[in-house]
């Protein structure tokens, strides 16, 4: 048995009148994703919580099953996915070609937050920039593709900073600070100093530099400036498979998500992005196949269509967008298809879920909402409930309810068997699922020589009952 996450990232929206009140989901026609919900059990999945709204890297961590604290940040996610060596005394940050144009206090506007260049004069800006030290913090910018590199903040350096980046065209460059109740209070003014100073120096190289001369010339914008953000620091996490016991691998495209099945130790079958939404997410399912026919028990299956519908801002277009995505749903329900395939008593072979990771409005300025997303669950031990259709207000009253993301995972592990009784203590590690093996107790054959039945050396269990003798004749001395 295996588990399909069909993750359609920025599904859910908000109504609109242009679609006479409803949103572009609720206005889609979508059989299959209606079937989807009429076949299994419904409700609406809150990634980081009510109301919060998630980075898609962030969302997808959590619904992986780890706890937010674990988070090492983005900008570790796109160094790993770009296959750049990364160490845990390295800060890393995203670093962005942008437009920007120096204003009469000094500050600097961004124009554009991503040039339309071309590598081979990214390239040239970027060597042109040299190392850069102050106050033992250096600081070195390592381009990779599409006008983006990784930033690497070495020495007495901290992640513990604001970001540069404003996020938005039409705002300044914002001054890089350290966090309000920072532990690092020497190392996050120091980073922050540093990389403000390199900021700075960056703008002045790039400004003049010739490629930019030359592009405005040529009545082009100037790629004058890089913007920062997502300073993070790697550090150890458990594995996807210490986390959940389950083999697991990634449907998806892109850097980040390279990256997070890299930091997570998920099996990354990569794919290119098809001009025709329907038969990219057929290709997406295809590989998903192909990836559970290859041992893994748990694949992540991913569609960027919803979310770039929504970032258009067009309402009709991400209706029209969704619609596409439901076509290539059907193969679901196909010969041969995830949901028809059954066991030898006749069971459903695959627990397929299908929700989203964040809400990308088609209509207002916000980047990522914290709205609600539609969750579809069938399968194995998965209950019918009466919802019949796929949106954001049928399935609130679906039998799952209302589920945060951290709670995903643990239903997963749940509806195929794999859950652990609380209270049951297997491995040192103690997770949440049921182990397949444990360590075996092993006892020496009593006509043989004598050997410890702990599997430990005899030194080492004479060490431990030293140990706890010393702490009990200690605890004694006290009480008298």
């Amino acid at each position: 048995m295996a588990v399909v996450l069909i993750i359609l990232d920025g599904i859910v929206d908000r109504p609109w009148p242009s679609l006479g009140g409803m949103t572009p989901l609720q206005a889609a026609t979508t059989p299959n994703l209606d079937r989807l919900a009429a076949d299994g059990a419904t409700g609406l999945l809150h990634p980081l919580g009510r109301g919060f709204a998630p980075a898609a890297e962030l969302s997808h961590f959590v619904l992986f099953g780890y706890h937010r604290s674990q988070f090492p940040g983005r900008g570790v996610i796109d160094a790993l996915g770009e296959d750049l060596p990364l160490t845990s005394d390295e800060v890393v940050c995203r670093g962005l070609f942008s437009t920007v144009e120096r204003q009469g206090d000094g500050s600097l506007k961004v124009l554009k937050r991503r040039c339309d260049i071309s590598d081979e004069e990214c390239r040239e800006l970027a060597a042109s920039l040299g190392p850069f030290q102050h106050s033992g913090v250096s600081v070195e910018f390592v381009y990779n593709s599409r006008c983006q590199g990784i930033v690497y903040v070495r020495g007495a350096a901290s992640e513990q900073i604001t970001d540069s980046d404003p996020y938005m065209a039409g705002r300044p460059v914002t001054l890089v600070q350290p966090l309000d109740g920072s532990d690092d209070r020497v190392a996050a003014p120091a980073t922050a100093t540093a990389l403000n100073m390199w900021l700075a120096r960056t703008y002045r190289t790039l400004d003049s530099h010739p490629v930019n001369e030359k592009r405005r010339a040529e009545g082009l914008e100037p790629a004058n400036f890089i913007l920062v953000k997502w300073a993070s620091r790697r550090r150890p996490i458990p594995t996807f498979a210490e986390l959940t016991g389950l083999a697991g691998a990634s449907v998806s495209t892109g850097v980040t998500y390279a990256g997070l099945a890299k930091m997570c130790g998920i099996d990354w079958y990569g794919v290119d992005y098809h001009a025709d939404w329907t038969e990219d997410l057929r290709m997406r399912l295809a590989t998903a196949g192909r990836a559970i026919a290859e041992g893994h028990t748990f694949v992540h299956v991913h569609s960027k269509a919803a979310d770039e519908a929504g970032h258009a801002k067009d309402p009709a277009k991400k209706r029209d967008v969704i619609e596409k995505l439901d076509s290539a749903l059907s193969d679901l329900f196909a010969p041969g298809g995830l949901l028809t395939a059954r066991e030898s008593d006749g069971s459903p072979s695959h627990l397929v879920i299908v929700t989203g990771d964040l809400g990308a409005h088609s209509g207002t300025g916000l980047v990522h909402s914290g709205d609600a997303v539609p969750l579809a669950m069938t399968g194995p031990a998965t209950l019918r409930d009466a919802v019949a259709s796929f949106d954001e207000l049928a399935c609130a009253s679906g039998s799952l309810g209302h589920i945060e993301g951290r709670e995903l995972m643990p239903e997963i592990l749940n509806r195929t068997g794999r859950i652990k009784c609380v209270t049951a203590r297997l491995t040192p590690a103690n997770g949440i699922w049921w182990p397949d093996t444990t360590e075996p107790l092993r006892v020496a054959d009593p006509k043989g020589s004598p050997a410890p039945a702990t599997g430990l050396s005899l030194e080492t269990v004479q060490r431990a009952q030293a140990q706890v003798q010393q702490k009990s004749s200690g605890w004694m001395q006290r009480r008298r």
